[in-house]
């Protein structure tokens, strides 16, 4: 398995692909974008020790048209692009619940798909999650954030938020 600052780069180009295929005026948008802990963080001090990579996309659409747009365009692209079905689960559009969840794994990476519908709220709810594995690190490890997380430049004491603040990229950022 590769560590997850090798895996955000890849991250940092399929997560905005699924976004460009989630259709026009697509509600999705990237939710978190970054190295994260394995670990419990009510039980453990050393959150930067045992990490993984994570990309995540959520959104809310209007109708059922759009949600199952979304994932059907994605199932599509997946399966051109070399990743392998794990499982697919499938209900009417009207379930509360699940309407449609997929998995996949690349190499080291796991995908999961998930359209859901909350009947007492009437909304419909899309995410993608990919994830690497989760690897041991030093001690004195600093995670890593996408410049497409949104957190990214926030203060932390688990992420080098200063040379996030200092990139180039954050300049005129809010």
């Amino acid at each position: 398995p590769r560590p997850a600052a090798e895996v955000l780069p890849e991250l940092e180009t399929i997560l905005p692909d699924l976004l460009t295929l989630s259709g026009e005026g697509s509600p999705l948008a990237v939710q978190q974008l970054k190295e994260e802990s394995c670990l419990d963080p009510l039980q453990e001090h050393n959150w930067n020790t045992r990490t993984r990579a994570l990309g995540w996309l959520v959104g809310r659409y209007a109708d059922h048209e759009s949600a199952q747009g979304a994932m059907n365009a994605w199932k599509s692209h997946l399966e051109t692009v070399g990743w392998v079905r794990d499982e697919e689960l499938r209900n009417e559009p009207e379930t509360n619940g699940d309407v449609h969840v997929m998995r996949y794994h690349n190499a080291d990476l796991q995908l999961s798909a998930r359209y859901d519908h909350a009947e007492l709220t009437s909304s419909r709810n899309v995410s993608v999650v990919i994830t690497s594995p989760c690897l041991k690190n030093p001690d004195n490890h600093r995670m890593t954030r996408s410049k497409l997380d949104p957190d990214y430049g926030v203060s932390s004491k688990y992420y080098d938020s200063d040379a996030e603040k200092a990139d180039p990229a954050q300049a005129g950022a809010p």
